[in-house]
């Protein structure tokens, strides 16, 4: 199979067709077999007669259950006939049970009374849902199937909505550093990105599928999922590093009328209006759409610098049967910001510490009109059919589009102290899109006794790129002994200098790959699981198309083969949980044309993790904890020696990492981690025993909440907390330092279950701070959000 033999429009049409045939089997197959069914429907009243909501109820022998809604009704559509037991029970209420016969053809109508009040049932409700509520780690995602946090052997945390409002969260970015050993980066033209483990990760997963590299709002964000450790075995190679991966997982609709209308205004002009409205379509409530919206401006600390952010994301889901449910959505984003300086050449000056760059914090290196535009578009449809009571089908797909009509982009060669030149390099028109389809298969059976939580999968993954790159060389020199003065970029000057430019650059990339995987977690025991996983991948990379000129190099495929492996072992069954892996990680690696005229064909870049750690979640999950220790080898990395490129450099990147997630008291909550990473080379052509580059050693994050419970200050909530990032090296020669930094933020906040009104002040000691790339971050900032429920 070749990904590049038809043409674009060719492939995406037989995908469709490929979707188009699933979607009717899997409709066929759920209406034939369902044309004789029936229903069994009901309500759930407290003692006082009035609507209960949120109550399970649960009906066997056939393992399914559903949620009251906010009138107390519950359905369960297309039953076979037969004697069911149907269950209603919630958290703290006592369990109500009742017998049913379901005929052929006719509905069955229960009604459930509940020995608790309305009052009693508001007040449970309140506990339970209030109860640790940063600490939900449930996730189909981070394994590709249902997996408790501590059955799975692999680190990861969550970041969910209710932590991101209340932190008054703006910007995706900010959202990351809730999670122990993050350190949150943006590119100069506005991409989100991270430092995992001591490798860089961007934001290229979506759902659990690839995308191309954007920032969701967080309007449309139901949690951030950051997965930590190589992660191919389930997620491939072109999407993830080698620290891990970040998924953002988007809001989905659910079946009652909802919504929120948000307004936010703060400093340096930032205005924000936020919308999310759910409603369903149709009586039965199986045709549901939510549509999530922002729109986001505001300038920046600097002298230049502005963001004008929109985003509009619908999403439908429908459900056919009680088998078979489709969901679709989009998200579309436009963006224009200003474009910020890449700091390089500093080898040059006698600078050690970025610190001693004698430009000051406030003043930008661009223009009041020198930026990047970018859209961003999304499209994903899921289809999920169960087959029967032990095996579930899902059939996914996702395109992704990035496209920049233009980003300015500005590098400051320093030829002195105080004597630096103004290098501009436009990217633009630039568009690079993807698509990735999936078929997922679950199994949850037994096998000699013991239970398996089975998963084999198929995956494929289009690239292309197309990319002009414009070289606008020095655009003027900057003279700090003469002028501490530093005059803004002019556009039409920079026009003039596109129009004239003799180098330019057209590119045009394409690659893609297509995988399967299996994985089978066993029960042992009720407390012992082992995880065992692999995947066979195949990539196809052609020759690259520059100018017209097709490369006479550059096109190969490659196969490789990543396992991964796992222990976990409750000590206290459901509280306490040791585990161990081993994950794998791979890159693949062109072949390279030797001095001599030889082609050698390179392995794929290698990295394997062995990691240990114990899991708790303790006193009914008020107390949820990680503690884990990871060695991760890169090997099959390449160095030159006399001219001859040689495959067996390696690195090592190994750390300890702490998370605390806790609720020791009503309305409190405690969000904090600590992070320690060594991340050297150990054999390479240079710098052999240095720390990797623009990766921090130490990490801490902490957020602190209080909301008062008693009637005086009822609704009222307190937040602290802030980070810690140690200083790093800038270069790979390790003489340039990024200082470390400390940043404090606090807020306020009123929450009522209508509205919600919040303050928030982000760096209140003002630090002045960069990234490990080494971009100045916005200074001492107020927020203030109101928030108005339906």
């Amino acid at each position: 199979m070749n990904l590049f033999t038809l043409p674009d429009k060719t492939v995406q049409t037989s995908i469709f067709k490929y979707f188009s045939v699933i979607v009717f089997l899997l409709v066929s197959a759920s209406m034939s077999a369902h044309a004789q069914l029936s229903a069994l429907v009901g309500t759930v009243k407290t003692s006082d007669g009035r609507a209960a909501v949120a109550v399970t109820i649960a009906i066997s022998p056939l393992n399914r259950s559903t949620q009251t809604n906010e009138k107390g009704e519950f359905r369960f559509n297309r039953l076979p006939a037969g004697n069911y037991t149907v269950t209603a029970k919630s958290v703290g209420l006592q369990v109500q049970v009742k017998e049913t016969t379901v005929i052929s053809g006719q509905n069955t109508t229960l009604i459930f009374t509940l020995t608790e009040t309305s009052g009693q049932l508001e007040s449970v409700n309140i506990m339970s849902f209030k109860t640790n509520k940063f600490a939900n780690k449930k996730s189909d995602y981070v394994a590709r199937m249902p997996l408790d946090n501590l059955e799975n052997p692999q680190v990861y945390t969550s970041v969910g909505k209710e932590l991101i409002a209340e932190q008054v969260i703006v910007d995706f970015k900010e959202s990351l550093r809730n999670v122990p050993g993050i350190a949150p980066n943006n590119n100069p033209a506005g991409g989100t990105g991270a430092t995992i483990r001591g490798f860089n990760a961007t934001t290229t997963v979506r759902n659990g599928l690839a995308v191309q590299s954007y920032q969701t709002d967080p309007i449309n964000l139901e949690r951030v999922e950051v997965i930590k450790g190589p992660s191919a075995t389930l997620f491939g190679s072109s999407i993830v590093s080698f620290g891990g991966l970040i998924n953002q997982v988007t809001k989905k609709p659910f079946d009652s009328l909802a919504g929120e209308v948000g307004v936010t205004l703060g400093s340096y002009e930032l205005s924000r209006l936020t919308a999310d409205i759910n409603t369903p379509l149709n009586k039965d409530k199986t045709a549901l759409l939510r549509i999530n919206a922002a729109a986001h401006r505001e300038n920046s600390f600097q002298n230049f610098g502005y963001k004008r952010m929109y985003t509009f994301a619908p999403s439908f889901a429908y459900k056919v049967s009680d088998r078979l449910s489709f969901l679709f959505e989009g998200e579309f984003n436009q963006t224009n910001r200003s474009t910020v300086a890449y700091y390089q050449n500093l080898g040059k000056t006698s600078y050690k510490n970025f610190r001693d760059i004698p430009i000051g914090f406030e003043t930008s290196l661009g223009g009041a009109d020198i930026d990047a535009s970018l859209k961003s578009t999304n499209i994903f449809a899921e289809g999920k059919y169960k087959i029967s009571e032990e095996w579930t089908s899902t059939t996914s797909i996702a395109y992704g589009e990035n496209q920049i009509d233009h980003s300015s982009q500005i590098y400051p060669q320093w030829v002195s102290d105080n004597i630096f030149d103004r290098a501009i390099f436009n990217y633009g028109p630039r568009i690079f899109t993807s698509l990735n389809g999936q078929q997922n298969f679950n199994g949850d059976f037994k096998l000699a006794g013991m239970r398996n939580r089975l998963l084999a999968g198929v995956n494929f993954y289009t690239f292309r790129s197309s990319l002009r790159f414009t070289n606008l060389g020095v655009y003027d020199r900057i003279n700090l002994n003469t002028s501490q003065v530093i005059p803004g970029l002019n556009s039409e000057k920079l026009s003039a200098l596109i129009a004239t430019s003799t180098s330019q650059t057209n590119t045009t990339n394409k690659q893609g790959s297509y995988s399967a995987y299996a994985s089978d977690v066993l029960s042992i025991t009720d407390r012992l699981n082992a995880m065992l996983s692999l995947r066979v991948d195949r990539f196809e990379n052609a020759a690259p198309i520059s100018n017209g000129i097709k490369a006479t190099t550059g096109s190969f495929n490659q196969t490789a083969f990543s396992p991964k492996l796992g222990l976990s072992y409750q000590l206290v069954k459901d509280q306490l949980s040791l585990f161990g892996n081993y994950m794998n990680g791979f890159q693949n690696n062109g072949p390279v044309t030797q001095p001599t005229g030889t082609i050698d064909i390179l392995k794929p870049r290698q990295a394997n993790q062995w990691e240990g750690g114990v899991k708790l979640e303790a006193f009914g999950k008020k107390l949820n904890a990680t503690l884990s220790y990871y060695d991760i080898k890169i090997s099959n990395d390449t160095r030159l020696v006399n001219g001859i490129t040689i495959q067996d450099a390696t690195s090592k990147s190994k750390g300890f990492e702490a998370e605390v997630i806790a609720n020791p008291v009503s309305g409190l909550n405690i969000v904090a981690g600590y992070a320690k990473n060594s991340y050297r080379i150990i054999n390479a052509g240079a710098n052999v025993g240095n720390y990797q580059a623009q990766t921090p050693t130490d990490y801490a994050n902490l957020w602190v909440s209080y909301k008062f419970t008693g009637q005086t200050l009822k609704n009222i909530g307190l937040g602290f907390g802030g980070n810690y990032v140690s200083e790093n090296f800038f270069d790979a020669e390790n003489t340039i330092v990024i200082p470390q930094y400390t940043v404090i933020n606090a807020s306020v906040f009123y929450d009522q279950p209508k509205w919600r009104l919040s303050i928030k002040a982000n760096n209140i000691s003002n630090e002045k701070y960069w990234t490990n790339y080494g971009i100045p971050e916005t200074l001492r900032q107020y927020l203030a959000n109101i928030s108005f429920k339906f």
